[in-house]
Protein backbone atom coordinates (compact mmCIF):
# COMPACT_ATOMS: atom_id res chain seq x y z
CA UNK A 1 0.00 0.00 0.00
CA UNK A 2 1.01 3.52 -0.63
CA UNK A 3 1.54 5.97 2.18
CA UNK A 4 -1.55 8.06 1.30
CA UNK A 5 -3.69 4.91 1.17
CA UNK A 6 -2.56 4.01 4.70
CA UNK A 7 -3.14 7.57 5.88
CA UNK A 8 -6.68 7.74 4.43
CA UNK A 9 -7.50 4.32 5.81
CA UNK A 10 -6.30 5.44 9.28
CA UNK A 11 -8.66 8.41 9.07
CA UNK A 12 -11.54 6.10 8.20
CA UNK A 13 -11.71 6.72 4.48
CA UNK A 14 -11.80 3.65 2.35
CA UNK A 15 -10.12 3.94 -1.01
CA UNK A 16 -11.39 2.33 -4.12
CA UNK A 17 -9.36 1.38 -7.11
CA UNK A 18 -10.48 3.66 -9.90
CA UNK A 19 -9.76 2.72 -13.43
CA UNK A 20 -9.69 5.49 -16.01
CA UNK A 21 -10.32 4.51 -19.58
CA UNK A 22 -10.14 6.68 -22.65
CA UNK A 23 -13.23 6.68 -24.83
CA UNK A 24 -12.84 6.58 -28.57
CA UNK A 25 -14.44 9.63 -30.19
CA UNK A 26 -15.77 9.21 -33.70
CA UNK A 27 -16.47 12.40 -35.63
CA UNK A 28 -19.41 12.50 -37.98
CA UNK A 29 -18.34 13.90 -41.33
CA UNK A 30 -21.88 14.52 -42.62
CA UNK A 31 -22.98 18.08 -43.33
CA UNK A 32 -26.17 20.01 -44.03
CA UNK A 33 -28.08 17.89 -41.53
CA UNK A 34 -27.87 14.86 -43.80
CA UNK A 35 -27.13 11.53 -42.23
CA UNK A 36 -24.19 9.70 -43.74
CA UNK A 37 -26.43 6.96 -45.10
CA UNK A 38 -28.90 9.32 -46.81
CA UNK A 39 -28.70 9.58 -50.59
CA UNK A 40 -28.50 13.07 -52.06
CA UNK A 41 -31.75 13.96 -53.86
CA UNK A 42 -31.93 14.00 -57.66
CA UNK A 43 -34.84 16.47 -57.60
CA UNK A 44 -36.26 19.05 -55.22
CA UNK A 45 -39.90 19.98 -55.92
CA UNK A 46 -39.59 18.72 -59.48
CA UNK A 47 -36.42 20.69 -60.24
CA UNK A 48 -33.33 18.64 -61.13
CA UNK A 49 -30.36 18.93 -58.75
CA UNK A 50 -26.74 18.66 -59.92
CA UNK A 51 -23.66 18.15 -57.74
CA UNK A 52 -20.66 19.43 -59.71
CA UNK A 53 -17.11 19.14 -58.41
CA UNK A 54 -15.50 21.33 -61.08
CA UNK A 55 -16.35 23.81 -63.82
CA UNK A 56 -16.10 21.04 -66.43
CA UNK A 57 -19.08 19.31 -64.78
CA UNK A 58 -21.22 22.46 -65.31
CA UNK A 59 -20.64 23.63 -68.86
CA UNK A 60 -23.46 21.57 -70.37
CA UNK A 61 -25.97 22.99 -67.84
CA UNK A 62 -26.17 26.23 -69.85
CA UNK A 63 -28.07 24.22 -72.48
CA UNK A 64 -30.80 23.58 -69.90
CA UNK A 65 -31.36 27.32 -69.52
CA UNK A 66 -31.59 27.66 -73.31
CA UNK A 67 -34.32 24.98 -73.27
CA UNK A 68 -36.24 26.83 -70.50
CA UNK A 69 -35.44 24.17 -67.90
CA UNK A 70 -34.67 25.36 -64.36
CA UNK A 71 -32.10 23.47 -62.30
CA UNK A 72 -30.36 23.56 -58.92
CA UNK A 73 -26.61 23.44 -58.32
CA UNK A 74 -25.35 22.13 -54.99
CA UNK A 75 -21.80 23.47 -54.71
CA UNK A 76 -20.85 22.06 -51.31
CA UNK A 77 -18.54 19.48 -52.93
CA UNK A 78 -16.50 22.22 -54.64
CA UNK A 79 -13.52 24.02 -53.27
CA UNK A 80 -13.73 27.79 -52.86
CA UNK A 81 -11.80 28.41 -56.09
CA UNK A 82 -13.95 26.06 -58.17
CA UNK A 83 -17.13 27.50 -56.68
CA UNK A 84 -16.01 30.99 -57.70
CA UNK A 85 -15.21 29.81 -61.26
CA UNK A 86 -18.59 28.08 -61.60
CA UNK A 87 -20.52 31.12 -60.38
CA UNK A 88 -18.53 33.44 -62.67
CA UNK A 89 -19.26 31.17 -65.64
CA UNK A 90 -22.98 31.13 -64.90
CA UNK A 91 -23.10 34.89 -64.32
CA UNK A 92 -21.92 35.29 -67.93
CA UNK A 93 -24.47 32.75 -69.16
CA UNK A 94 -27.24 34.44 -67.17
CA UNK A 95 -26.40 37.85 -68.65
CA UNK A 96 -26.47 36.51 -72.21
CA UNK A 97 -29.72 34.54 -71.82
CA UNK A 98 -31.55 36.99 -69.55
CA UNK A 99 -31.91 34.24 -66.95
CA UNK A 100 -31.38 34.60 -63.21
CA UNK A 101 -30.11 32.74 -60.18
CA UNK A 102 -31.34 32.71 -56.60
CA UNK A 103 -29.47 31.58 -53.50
CA UNK A 104 -31.59 28.96 -51.75
CA UNK A 105 -29.17 28.04 -48.98
CA UNK A 106 -25.44 28.20 -48.41
CA UNK A 107 -23.84 26.63 -51.53
CA UNK A 108 -27.27 25.82 -53.02
CA UNK A 109 -28.38 27.87 -56.06
CA UNK A 110 -31.40 27.67 -58.34
CA UNK A 111 -30.99 28.85 -61.94
CA UNK A 112 -34.14 30.08 -63.65
CA UNK A 113 -34.62 30.66 -67.38
CA UNK A 114 -36.01 33.93 -68.70
CA UNK A 115 -39.64 34.60 -67.64
CA UNK A 116 -39.49 32.08 -64.75
CA UNK A 117 -40.37 33.15 -61.20
CA UNK A 118 -40.14 31.49 -57.80
CA UNK A 119 -43.48 31.28 -56.04
CA UNK A 120 -43.16 31.67 -52.28
CA UNK A 121 -46.02 30.33 -50.15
Amino acid sequence: MKFMDIFYKALGFETEDVKVTKKKVVKNSASYNLKVSEKLPDEIDGVRVYYPESLDDCKDRAELLKKDTPFILDLRHCGAGEKHKILDYFNGVLDILGAKQELIDKNLYIFLPKNFEIEID
